[in-house]
């Protein structure tokens, strides 16, 4: 039986899926302010990478900002009940501003991440 690969076409550059395979650096003084596994501060790397570099609508970035919380336990059940509740009432996944603010803020004073492409400008 011959299978034909699916090809997926990707709108980015290869450096930026270079960067996003590779995952951003969380410093390991940040890293060691956290009591959390390797495996987690991998997993967040990569999720932080995708948001900077993948070519996302609002739904693919508060998708990815959602994935974050919960790899960071910043939701707490009843948060998600209610992201779920919205999604089931409206059809569309997305997060209010105060949820995306807590993430982002959160991101920048315990990891010290910026989730702007080019930080430093």
């Amino acid at each position: 039986m011959n299978q034909r690969p699916k090809i997926v076409h990707l709108d980015i550059l290869d450096t930026d899926y270079a960067k996003m395979a590779a995952g951003e650096r969380i410093s390991a003084e940040r890293q060691q302010r956290l009591d959390w596994s390797s495996p987690t501060f991998s997993r967040l790397s990569k999720q932080i990478a995708r948001y900077r570099y993948d070519s996302l609508d609002q739904q693919g970035r508060d998708d990815l900002l959602c994935n974050i919380a919960t790899t960071a336990g910043l939701f707490t059940l009843a948060d998600m009940e209610d992201i779920n509740d919205r999604l089931r009432r409206t059809g569309q996944f997305y997060l209010t501003e105060g949820e995306r603010l807590q993430i982002i803020n959160w991101l920048q004073d315990e990891l010290a991440v910026n989730l702007q492409v080019n930080p430093e400008e």
